[in-house]
């Protein structure tokens, strides 16, 4: 584990976060506001614009990175409490529940604004499906980016059912905790991408027997590198570029988690020195804050700015980017809002509930007394 990390804060992984988010939104960008690079005049398929196209093509990656610093950050902490003896259910549960809730509450407030006013027609129970993450098992998603919430809630169902499973000393409660680990691997064997499930665990045994290894660093950087190149060329398609016959995606993307794995177990260890690389680490802490609310309120947002003008460009000008980066802002400053009302009080709302969780414990239920 992990031992030289006294506190829960690590060097440069906000920063993983809040970048990981910011390429989503502007992949998502790209897409909504462009057509795809084959699509282009001949003029403008210039070697920058081949540049920003292949930059903003890699969203999908980016989850990848999310599932690895998720399995990283909370699957490492539970194993770590597992192994000292401190895990508590209720505790874990209420923590992932206000973590996930509060936030995506905020965002269902957008997501319907928006598939109302665009007219995306979604049903009562689609909407309750994807508040109770069965997108992609029983329900179809009602926002694009909820399809990764949905691989989200199901580590985490997982992950506390086998901390329970190992925990408790009851046997009905182990015959609960069995049978919903049980429902989890059926469902990442017929409905999720079992790939993505390993991934996810990948991020959380990566959490242990880490020390710093400056050509470790180095051979994960090079593995980062090929992956991603193999993965454009041959794990996609699209108008531009042709899926290869052979399935390279998935193998792709398990040498770029494998990659995301070490590289974050290695750069916990190099804390920034000077001036500059304090700022840039601290610039990632305050995007990583509101990062949750940004990748879920982005693309209804986006939908919103098209239906109410702006357009899909067939050419690269000055004009067509500005749009792209005016909607850029607009997301990022209307996600910052969001945070603000919602996801900033998640600290405190768990501090509420673990109060009130408290004195239930310590206080005893009288009888009420009588009145005349």
């Amino acid at each position: 584990m992990l031992k030289n990390k006294s506190t829960e804060h690590y060097y440069w992984l906000d920063l993983f976060r809040g970048l990981a988010s910011l390429i989503v939104v502007t992949t998502h960008c790209r897409t909504m506001l462009f057509v795809e690079y084959g699509l282009l005049p001949p003029e403008d398929k210039t070697t920058q614009n081949l540049i920003f196209f292949s930059l903003t093509r890699v969203a999908h990656e980016a989850v990848l990175l999310f599932f690895v610093l998720s399995g990283f950050l909370v699957g490492g902490k539970v194993i770590q409490r597992l192994r000292a003896g401190t895990f508590d259910l209720k505790s874990y549960t209420l923590d992932r529940t206000v973590r996930i809730m509060l936030p995506l509450l905020s965002a269902f407030i957008i997501i319907l604004i928006s598939n109302t006013v665009t007219g995306q027609q979604f049903s009562v129970v689609d909407y309750l499906g994807n508040l109770l993450s069965l997108q992609g098992i029983l329900v179809p998603w009602v926002s694009g980016p909820l399809w990764s919430l949905a691989y989200e809630v199901w580590f985490y169902v997982l992950m506390g059912a086998v901390a329970w499973l190992l925990t408790t000393s009851k046997e009905t409660n182990k015959y609960i905790a069995f049978t919903i680990v049980f429902v989890n691997l059926v469902i990442f064997s017929y409905y999720l991408k079992p790939e993505l499930l390993f991934v996810w665990v990948l991020g959380a045994v990566s959490c242990f027997y880490a020390k710093k290894n400056n050509l470790l660093l180095f051979a994960s950087i090079c593995l980062f590198t090929v992956s991603m190149v193999a993965f454009q060329l041959w794990g996609k398609t699209s108008r531009t570029l042709e899926k290869s016959d052979f399935n390279i995606e998935i193998v792709a993307e398990l040498c770029l988690a494998l990659s995301m794995c070490v590289i974050v177990q290695q750069v916990i260890y190099r804390a920034p020195k000077n001036k500059l690389t304090i700022l840039v680490n601290k610039l990632g802490t305050k995007l990583a804050d509101f990062s949750y609310t940004l990748y879920l309120t982005h693309l209804p947002i986006v939908y919103l700015l098209i239906h109410f003008g702006f357009p899909k460009s067939k050419t690269i000008d000055a004009v067509s980017i500005g749009y792209y980066i005016a909607a850029i802002v607009i997301v990022i400053i209307c996600a910052y809002l969001i945070y603000l009302v919602f996801e900033k009080r998640t600290k405190y709302v768990k501090e509420v509930l673990r109060g009130r969780m408290s004195s239930r414990k310590r206080v005893p239920v009288q009888e009420p007394q009588a009145t005349y």
